[in-house]
């Protein structure tokens, strides 16, 4: 696969199969691992959630080593990692913590594509 920009298709398969899955405690059952991994995942929409999970899951997930500033109250409240807002104004004005986006805003984007959907599914017969 060509690095030029915009080249995104690939002429050929892939060339070694992987036999097992990814195991991030395989060679590394620190404290800290053990950490990340029982994290509980809080104020956060869905798609976050799956965001961070997968960060956790493939040993992408770095944690914070100092508060960060909360963009909502401007103090130094912010202590899980990837997130914008402290969970206290996230809780107060139910924004997801990390992307900042209304409580009902995913649920009510899907509902609108599925009215569509079904629109043009009774425009269709």
């Amino acid at each position: 696969m060509s690095t030029q920009p915009g080249n995104v298709s690939r002429s050929r398969a892939q060339k070694h199969q992987n036999v097992t899955a990814f195991k991030n405690t395989l060679h590394d059952t620190t404290v800290q691992t053990k950490k990340i991994l029982s994290l509980k995942i809080e104020n956060v929409c869905a798609r976050c959630k799956d965001i961070i999970e997968w960060k956790i899951r493939y040993k992408k997930y770095k944690p914070l080593t100092v508060p960060r500033k909360c963009v909502k109250c401007e103090g130094k409240t912010v202590k899980s990692a990837y997130h914008i807002v402290c969970s206290a104004c996230a809780e107060r004005l139910k924004i997801c913590a990390k992307c900042g986006a209304p409580e009902g805003s995913e649920s009510s984007s899907q509902m609108t594509e599925d009215s569509e959907n079904k629109a043009e599914a009774d425009q269709e017969s």
